[in-house]
């Protein structure tokens, strides 16, 4: 079952629930939204008004994004339909029907929201579709993952989003496998560009965007240039990214080399007239020297540019969003996570340590002050699904069902309405 919203007199949402698509999948796969002609010349990306549901006969197919490896799941007999369209059999009904009727209490608990229109629109600017369909990611084979969460394909995903959300825009920066026996996001986008085609009932929920992550740098050559290049164009293309430096995963002897891939992309997304989408994680007042130098050098002050899931310091979060006018700071779930107290009992440790033992912020202090730090306007919420799922789901997998979240606790920390935060959000992305 799915829950979907109408507005009624008053403002408030009046809810029904109406049955989902049947079947189980694995993958599918839609790319981000067009961060280019603004509404404003303040805002980044804003998508088009939602189209028609999603017909009950939309079933997962091969054509949805295909089986790469996990079995589609068979259907039991007694299997009873999930919120998401699973077919769970006996064995495991009771656990995922806990899952999903969590979910809809949470959508419905969202619409009941005093300060949030009926009129409310929102989209979650970065997540990995690959990721949460295939679970190709580090925690995708957790049991609290396989023995609660059922496996959907693209469309069904979709028909679960509260009505309000616009939708996603899907990063595929891996030329690489996510994980072995899988393809990697670029042959996914590759497969499913027919979602992101106007002929698609979804397409009106899917944007995308190609590059290359600092992860896989390696793979920076004239062939992935010119597959940028392509896909680049693709009318459902907004952004080139993610794309950056990392020095908490990586350590200083791969800087010239990541430098030199994130300058290329940089100057590609200019070329294009894309907004560029930056992964930077850079732990030391140095390193954040080293990406404004990089931006610098290769992006005009009008360019739109989305700083993705930041954690770095606030001084330097400042120094961007006053030399781009058009520069956005994203915030994920991990805005949401309450600090936990560390294994020895003692108080939580505000650092976490990466490559070679650096230190790089973190926790609840330090996201409060990063997003009361900055100005409402300049904000993005994303999810960056599959990972840090937003509380109270965390350590499941993240999709933009979940980006409501990151939305109020932003509200909260602000102290605005919610539909505040999310008519300036939406406005910061315009697809």
């Amino acid at each position: 079952m799915v829950e979907e919203g109408q507005p009624q007199a008053g403002g408030k949402r009046r809810w029904r629930r109406a049955a989902a698509p049947g079947g189980a999948g694995e993958r599918s796969g839609e790319v981000v939204g067009d961060l280019a002609a603004p509404p404003s010349e303040s805002s980044i990306a804003v998508p088009p008004p939602p189209g028609p549901p999603i017909a009950p006969e939309q079933r997962r197919s091969p054509a949805d994004g295909g089986s790469f490896g996990r079995g589609r799941g068979r259907e039991l007999p007694g299997a009873v339909r999930t919120p998401l369209g699973l077919a769970a059999g006996a064995y495991n009904e009771g656990a995922r029907l806990a899952f999903a009727e969590r979910y809809v209490s949470d959508l419905k608990r969202l619409q009941d929201r005093h300060d949030l229109l009926a009129s409310a629109r929102w989209l979650d600017s970065h997540c990995h579709l690959e990721s949460i369909l295939a679970r190709t990611w580090r925690g995708g084979g957790k049991p609290q993952v396989t023995e609660h969460e059922p496996l959907v394909g693209l469309p069904e995903l979709v028909s679960s989003w509260p009505p309000g959300l616009d939708g996603c825009i899907c990063n595929c920066a891996f030329r690489r496998p996510s994980k072995p026996g899988f393809p990697p996001e670029w042959a996914w986008i590759e497969s499913n560009l027919s979602h992101f085609e106007p002929s698609s009932p979804i397409s009106d929920k899917l944007w995308f965007t190609i590059g290359i992550h600092p992860h896989d740098a390696d793979n920076w050559d004239d062939v992935a240039e010119r597959v940028v290049r392509r896909l680049g164009a693709h009318p459902k293309c907004v952004g080139i990214g993610e794309c950056g430096i990392d020095f908490f995963k990586h350590d200083k002897s791969e800087a010239e080399k990541q430098v030199r891939v994130f300058r290329a992309q940089a100057k590609l997304a200019v070329e294009l007239g894309k907004a560029l989408v930056v992964h930077a994680r850079l732990v030391t007042p140095e390193n954040e020297d080293m990406c404004l130098r990089v931006l610098e050098e290769a992006v005009p002050q009008d360019h739109p540019i989305h700083i993705h899931c930041f954690g770095d310091s606030l001084e330097h979060a400042r120094q961007l969003i006053e030399r781009w006018p058009r520069l956005r700071i994203g915030f994920t779930g991990a805005i949401t996570f309450r600090d936990r107290a560390s294994k020895s009992g003692g108080k939580p440790s505000s650092k976490a340590k990466g490559k070679g033992g650096v230190e790089e912020k973190k926790g609840e202090e330090h996201c409060r002050e990063l997003v009361q730090g900055l100005p409402l306007e300049r904000l993005l919420i994303e999810t960056d699904g599959p990972y840090m799922c937003p509380e109270p789901f965390r350590g499941q997998t993240a999709h933009p069902g979940h980006v409501h979240r990151v939305a109020e606790r932003i509200a909260d920390w602000h102290a605005r309405p919610l539909s505040e935060v999310m008519a300036a959000t939406r406005q910061s992305t315009r697809v």
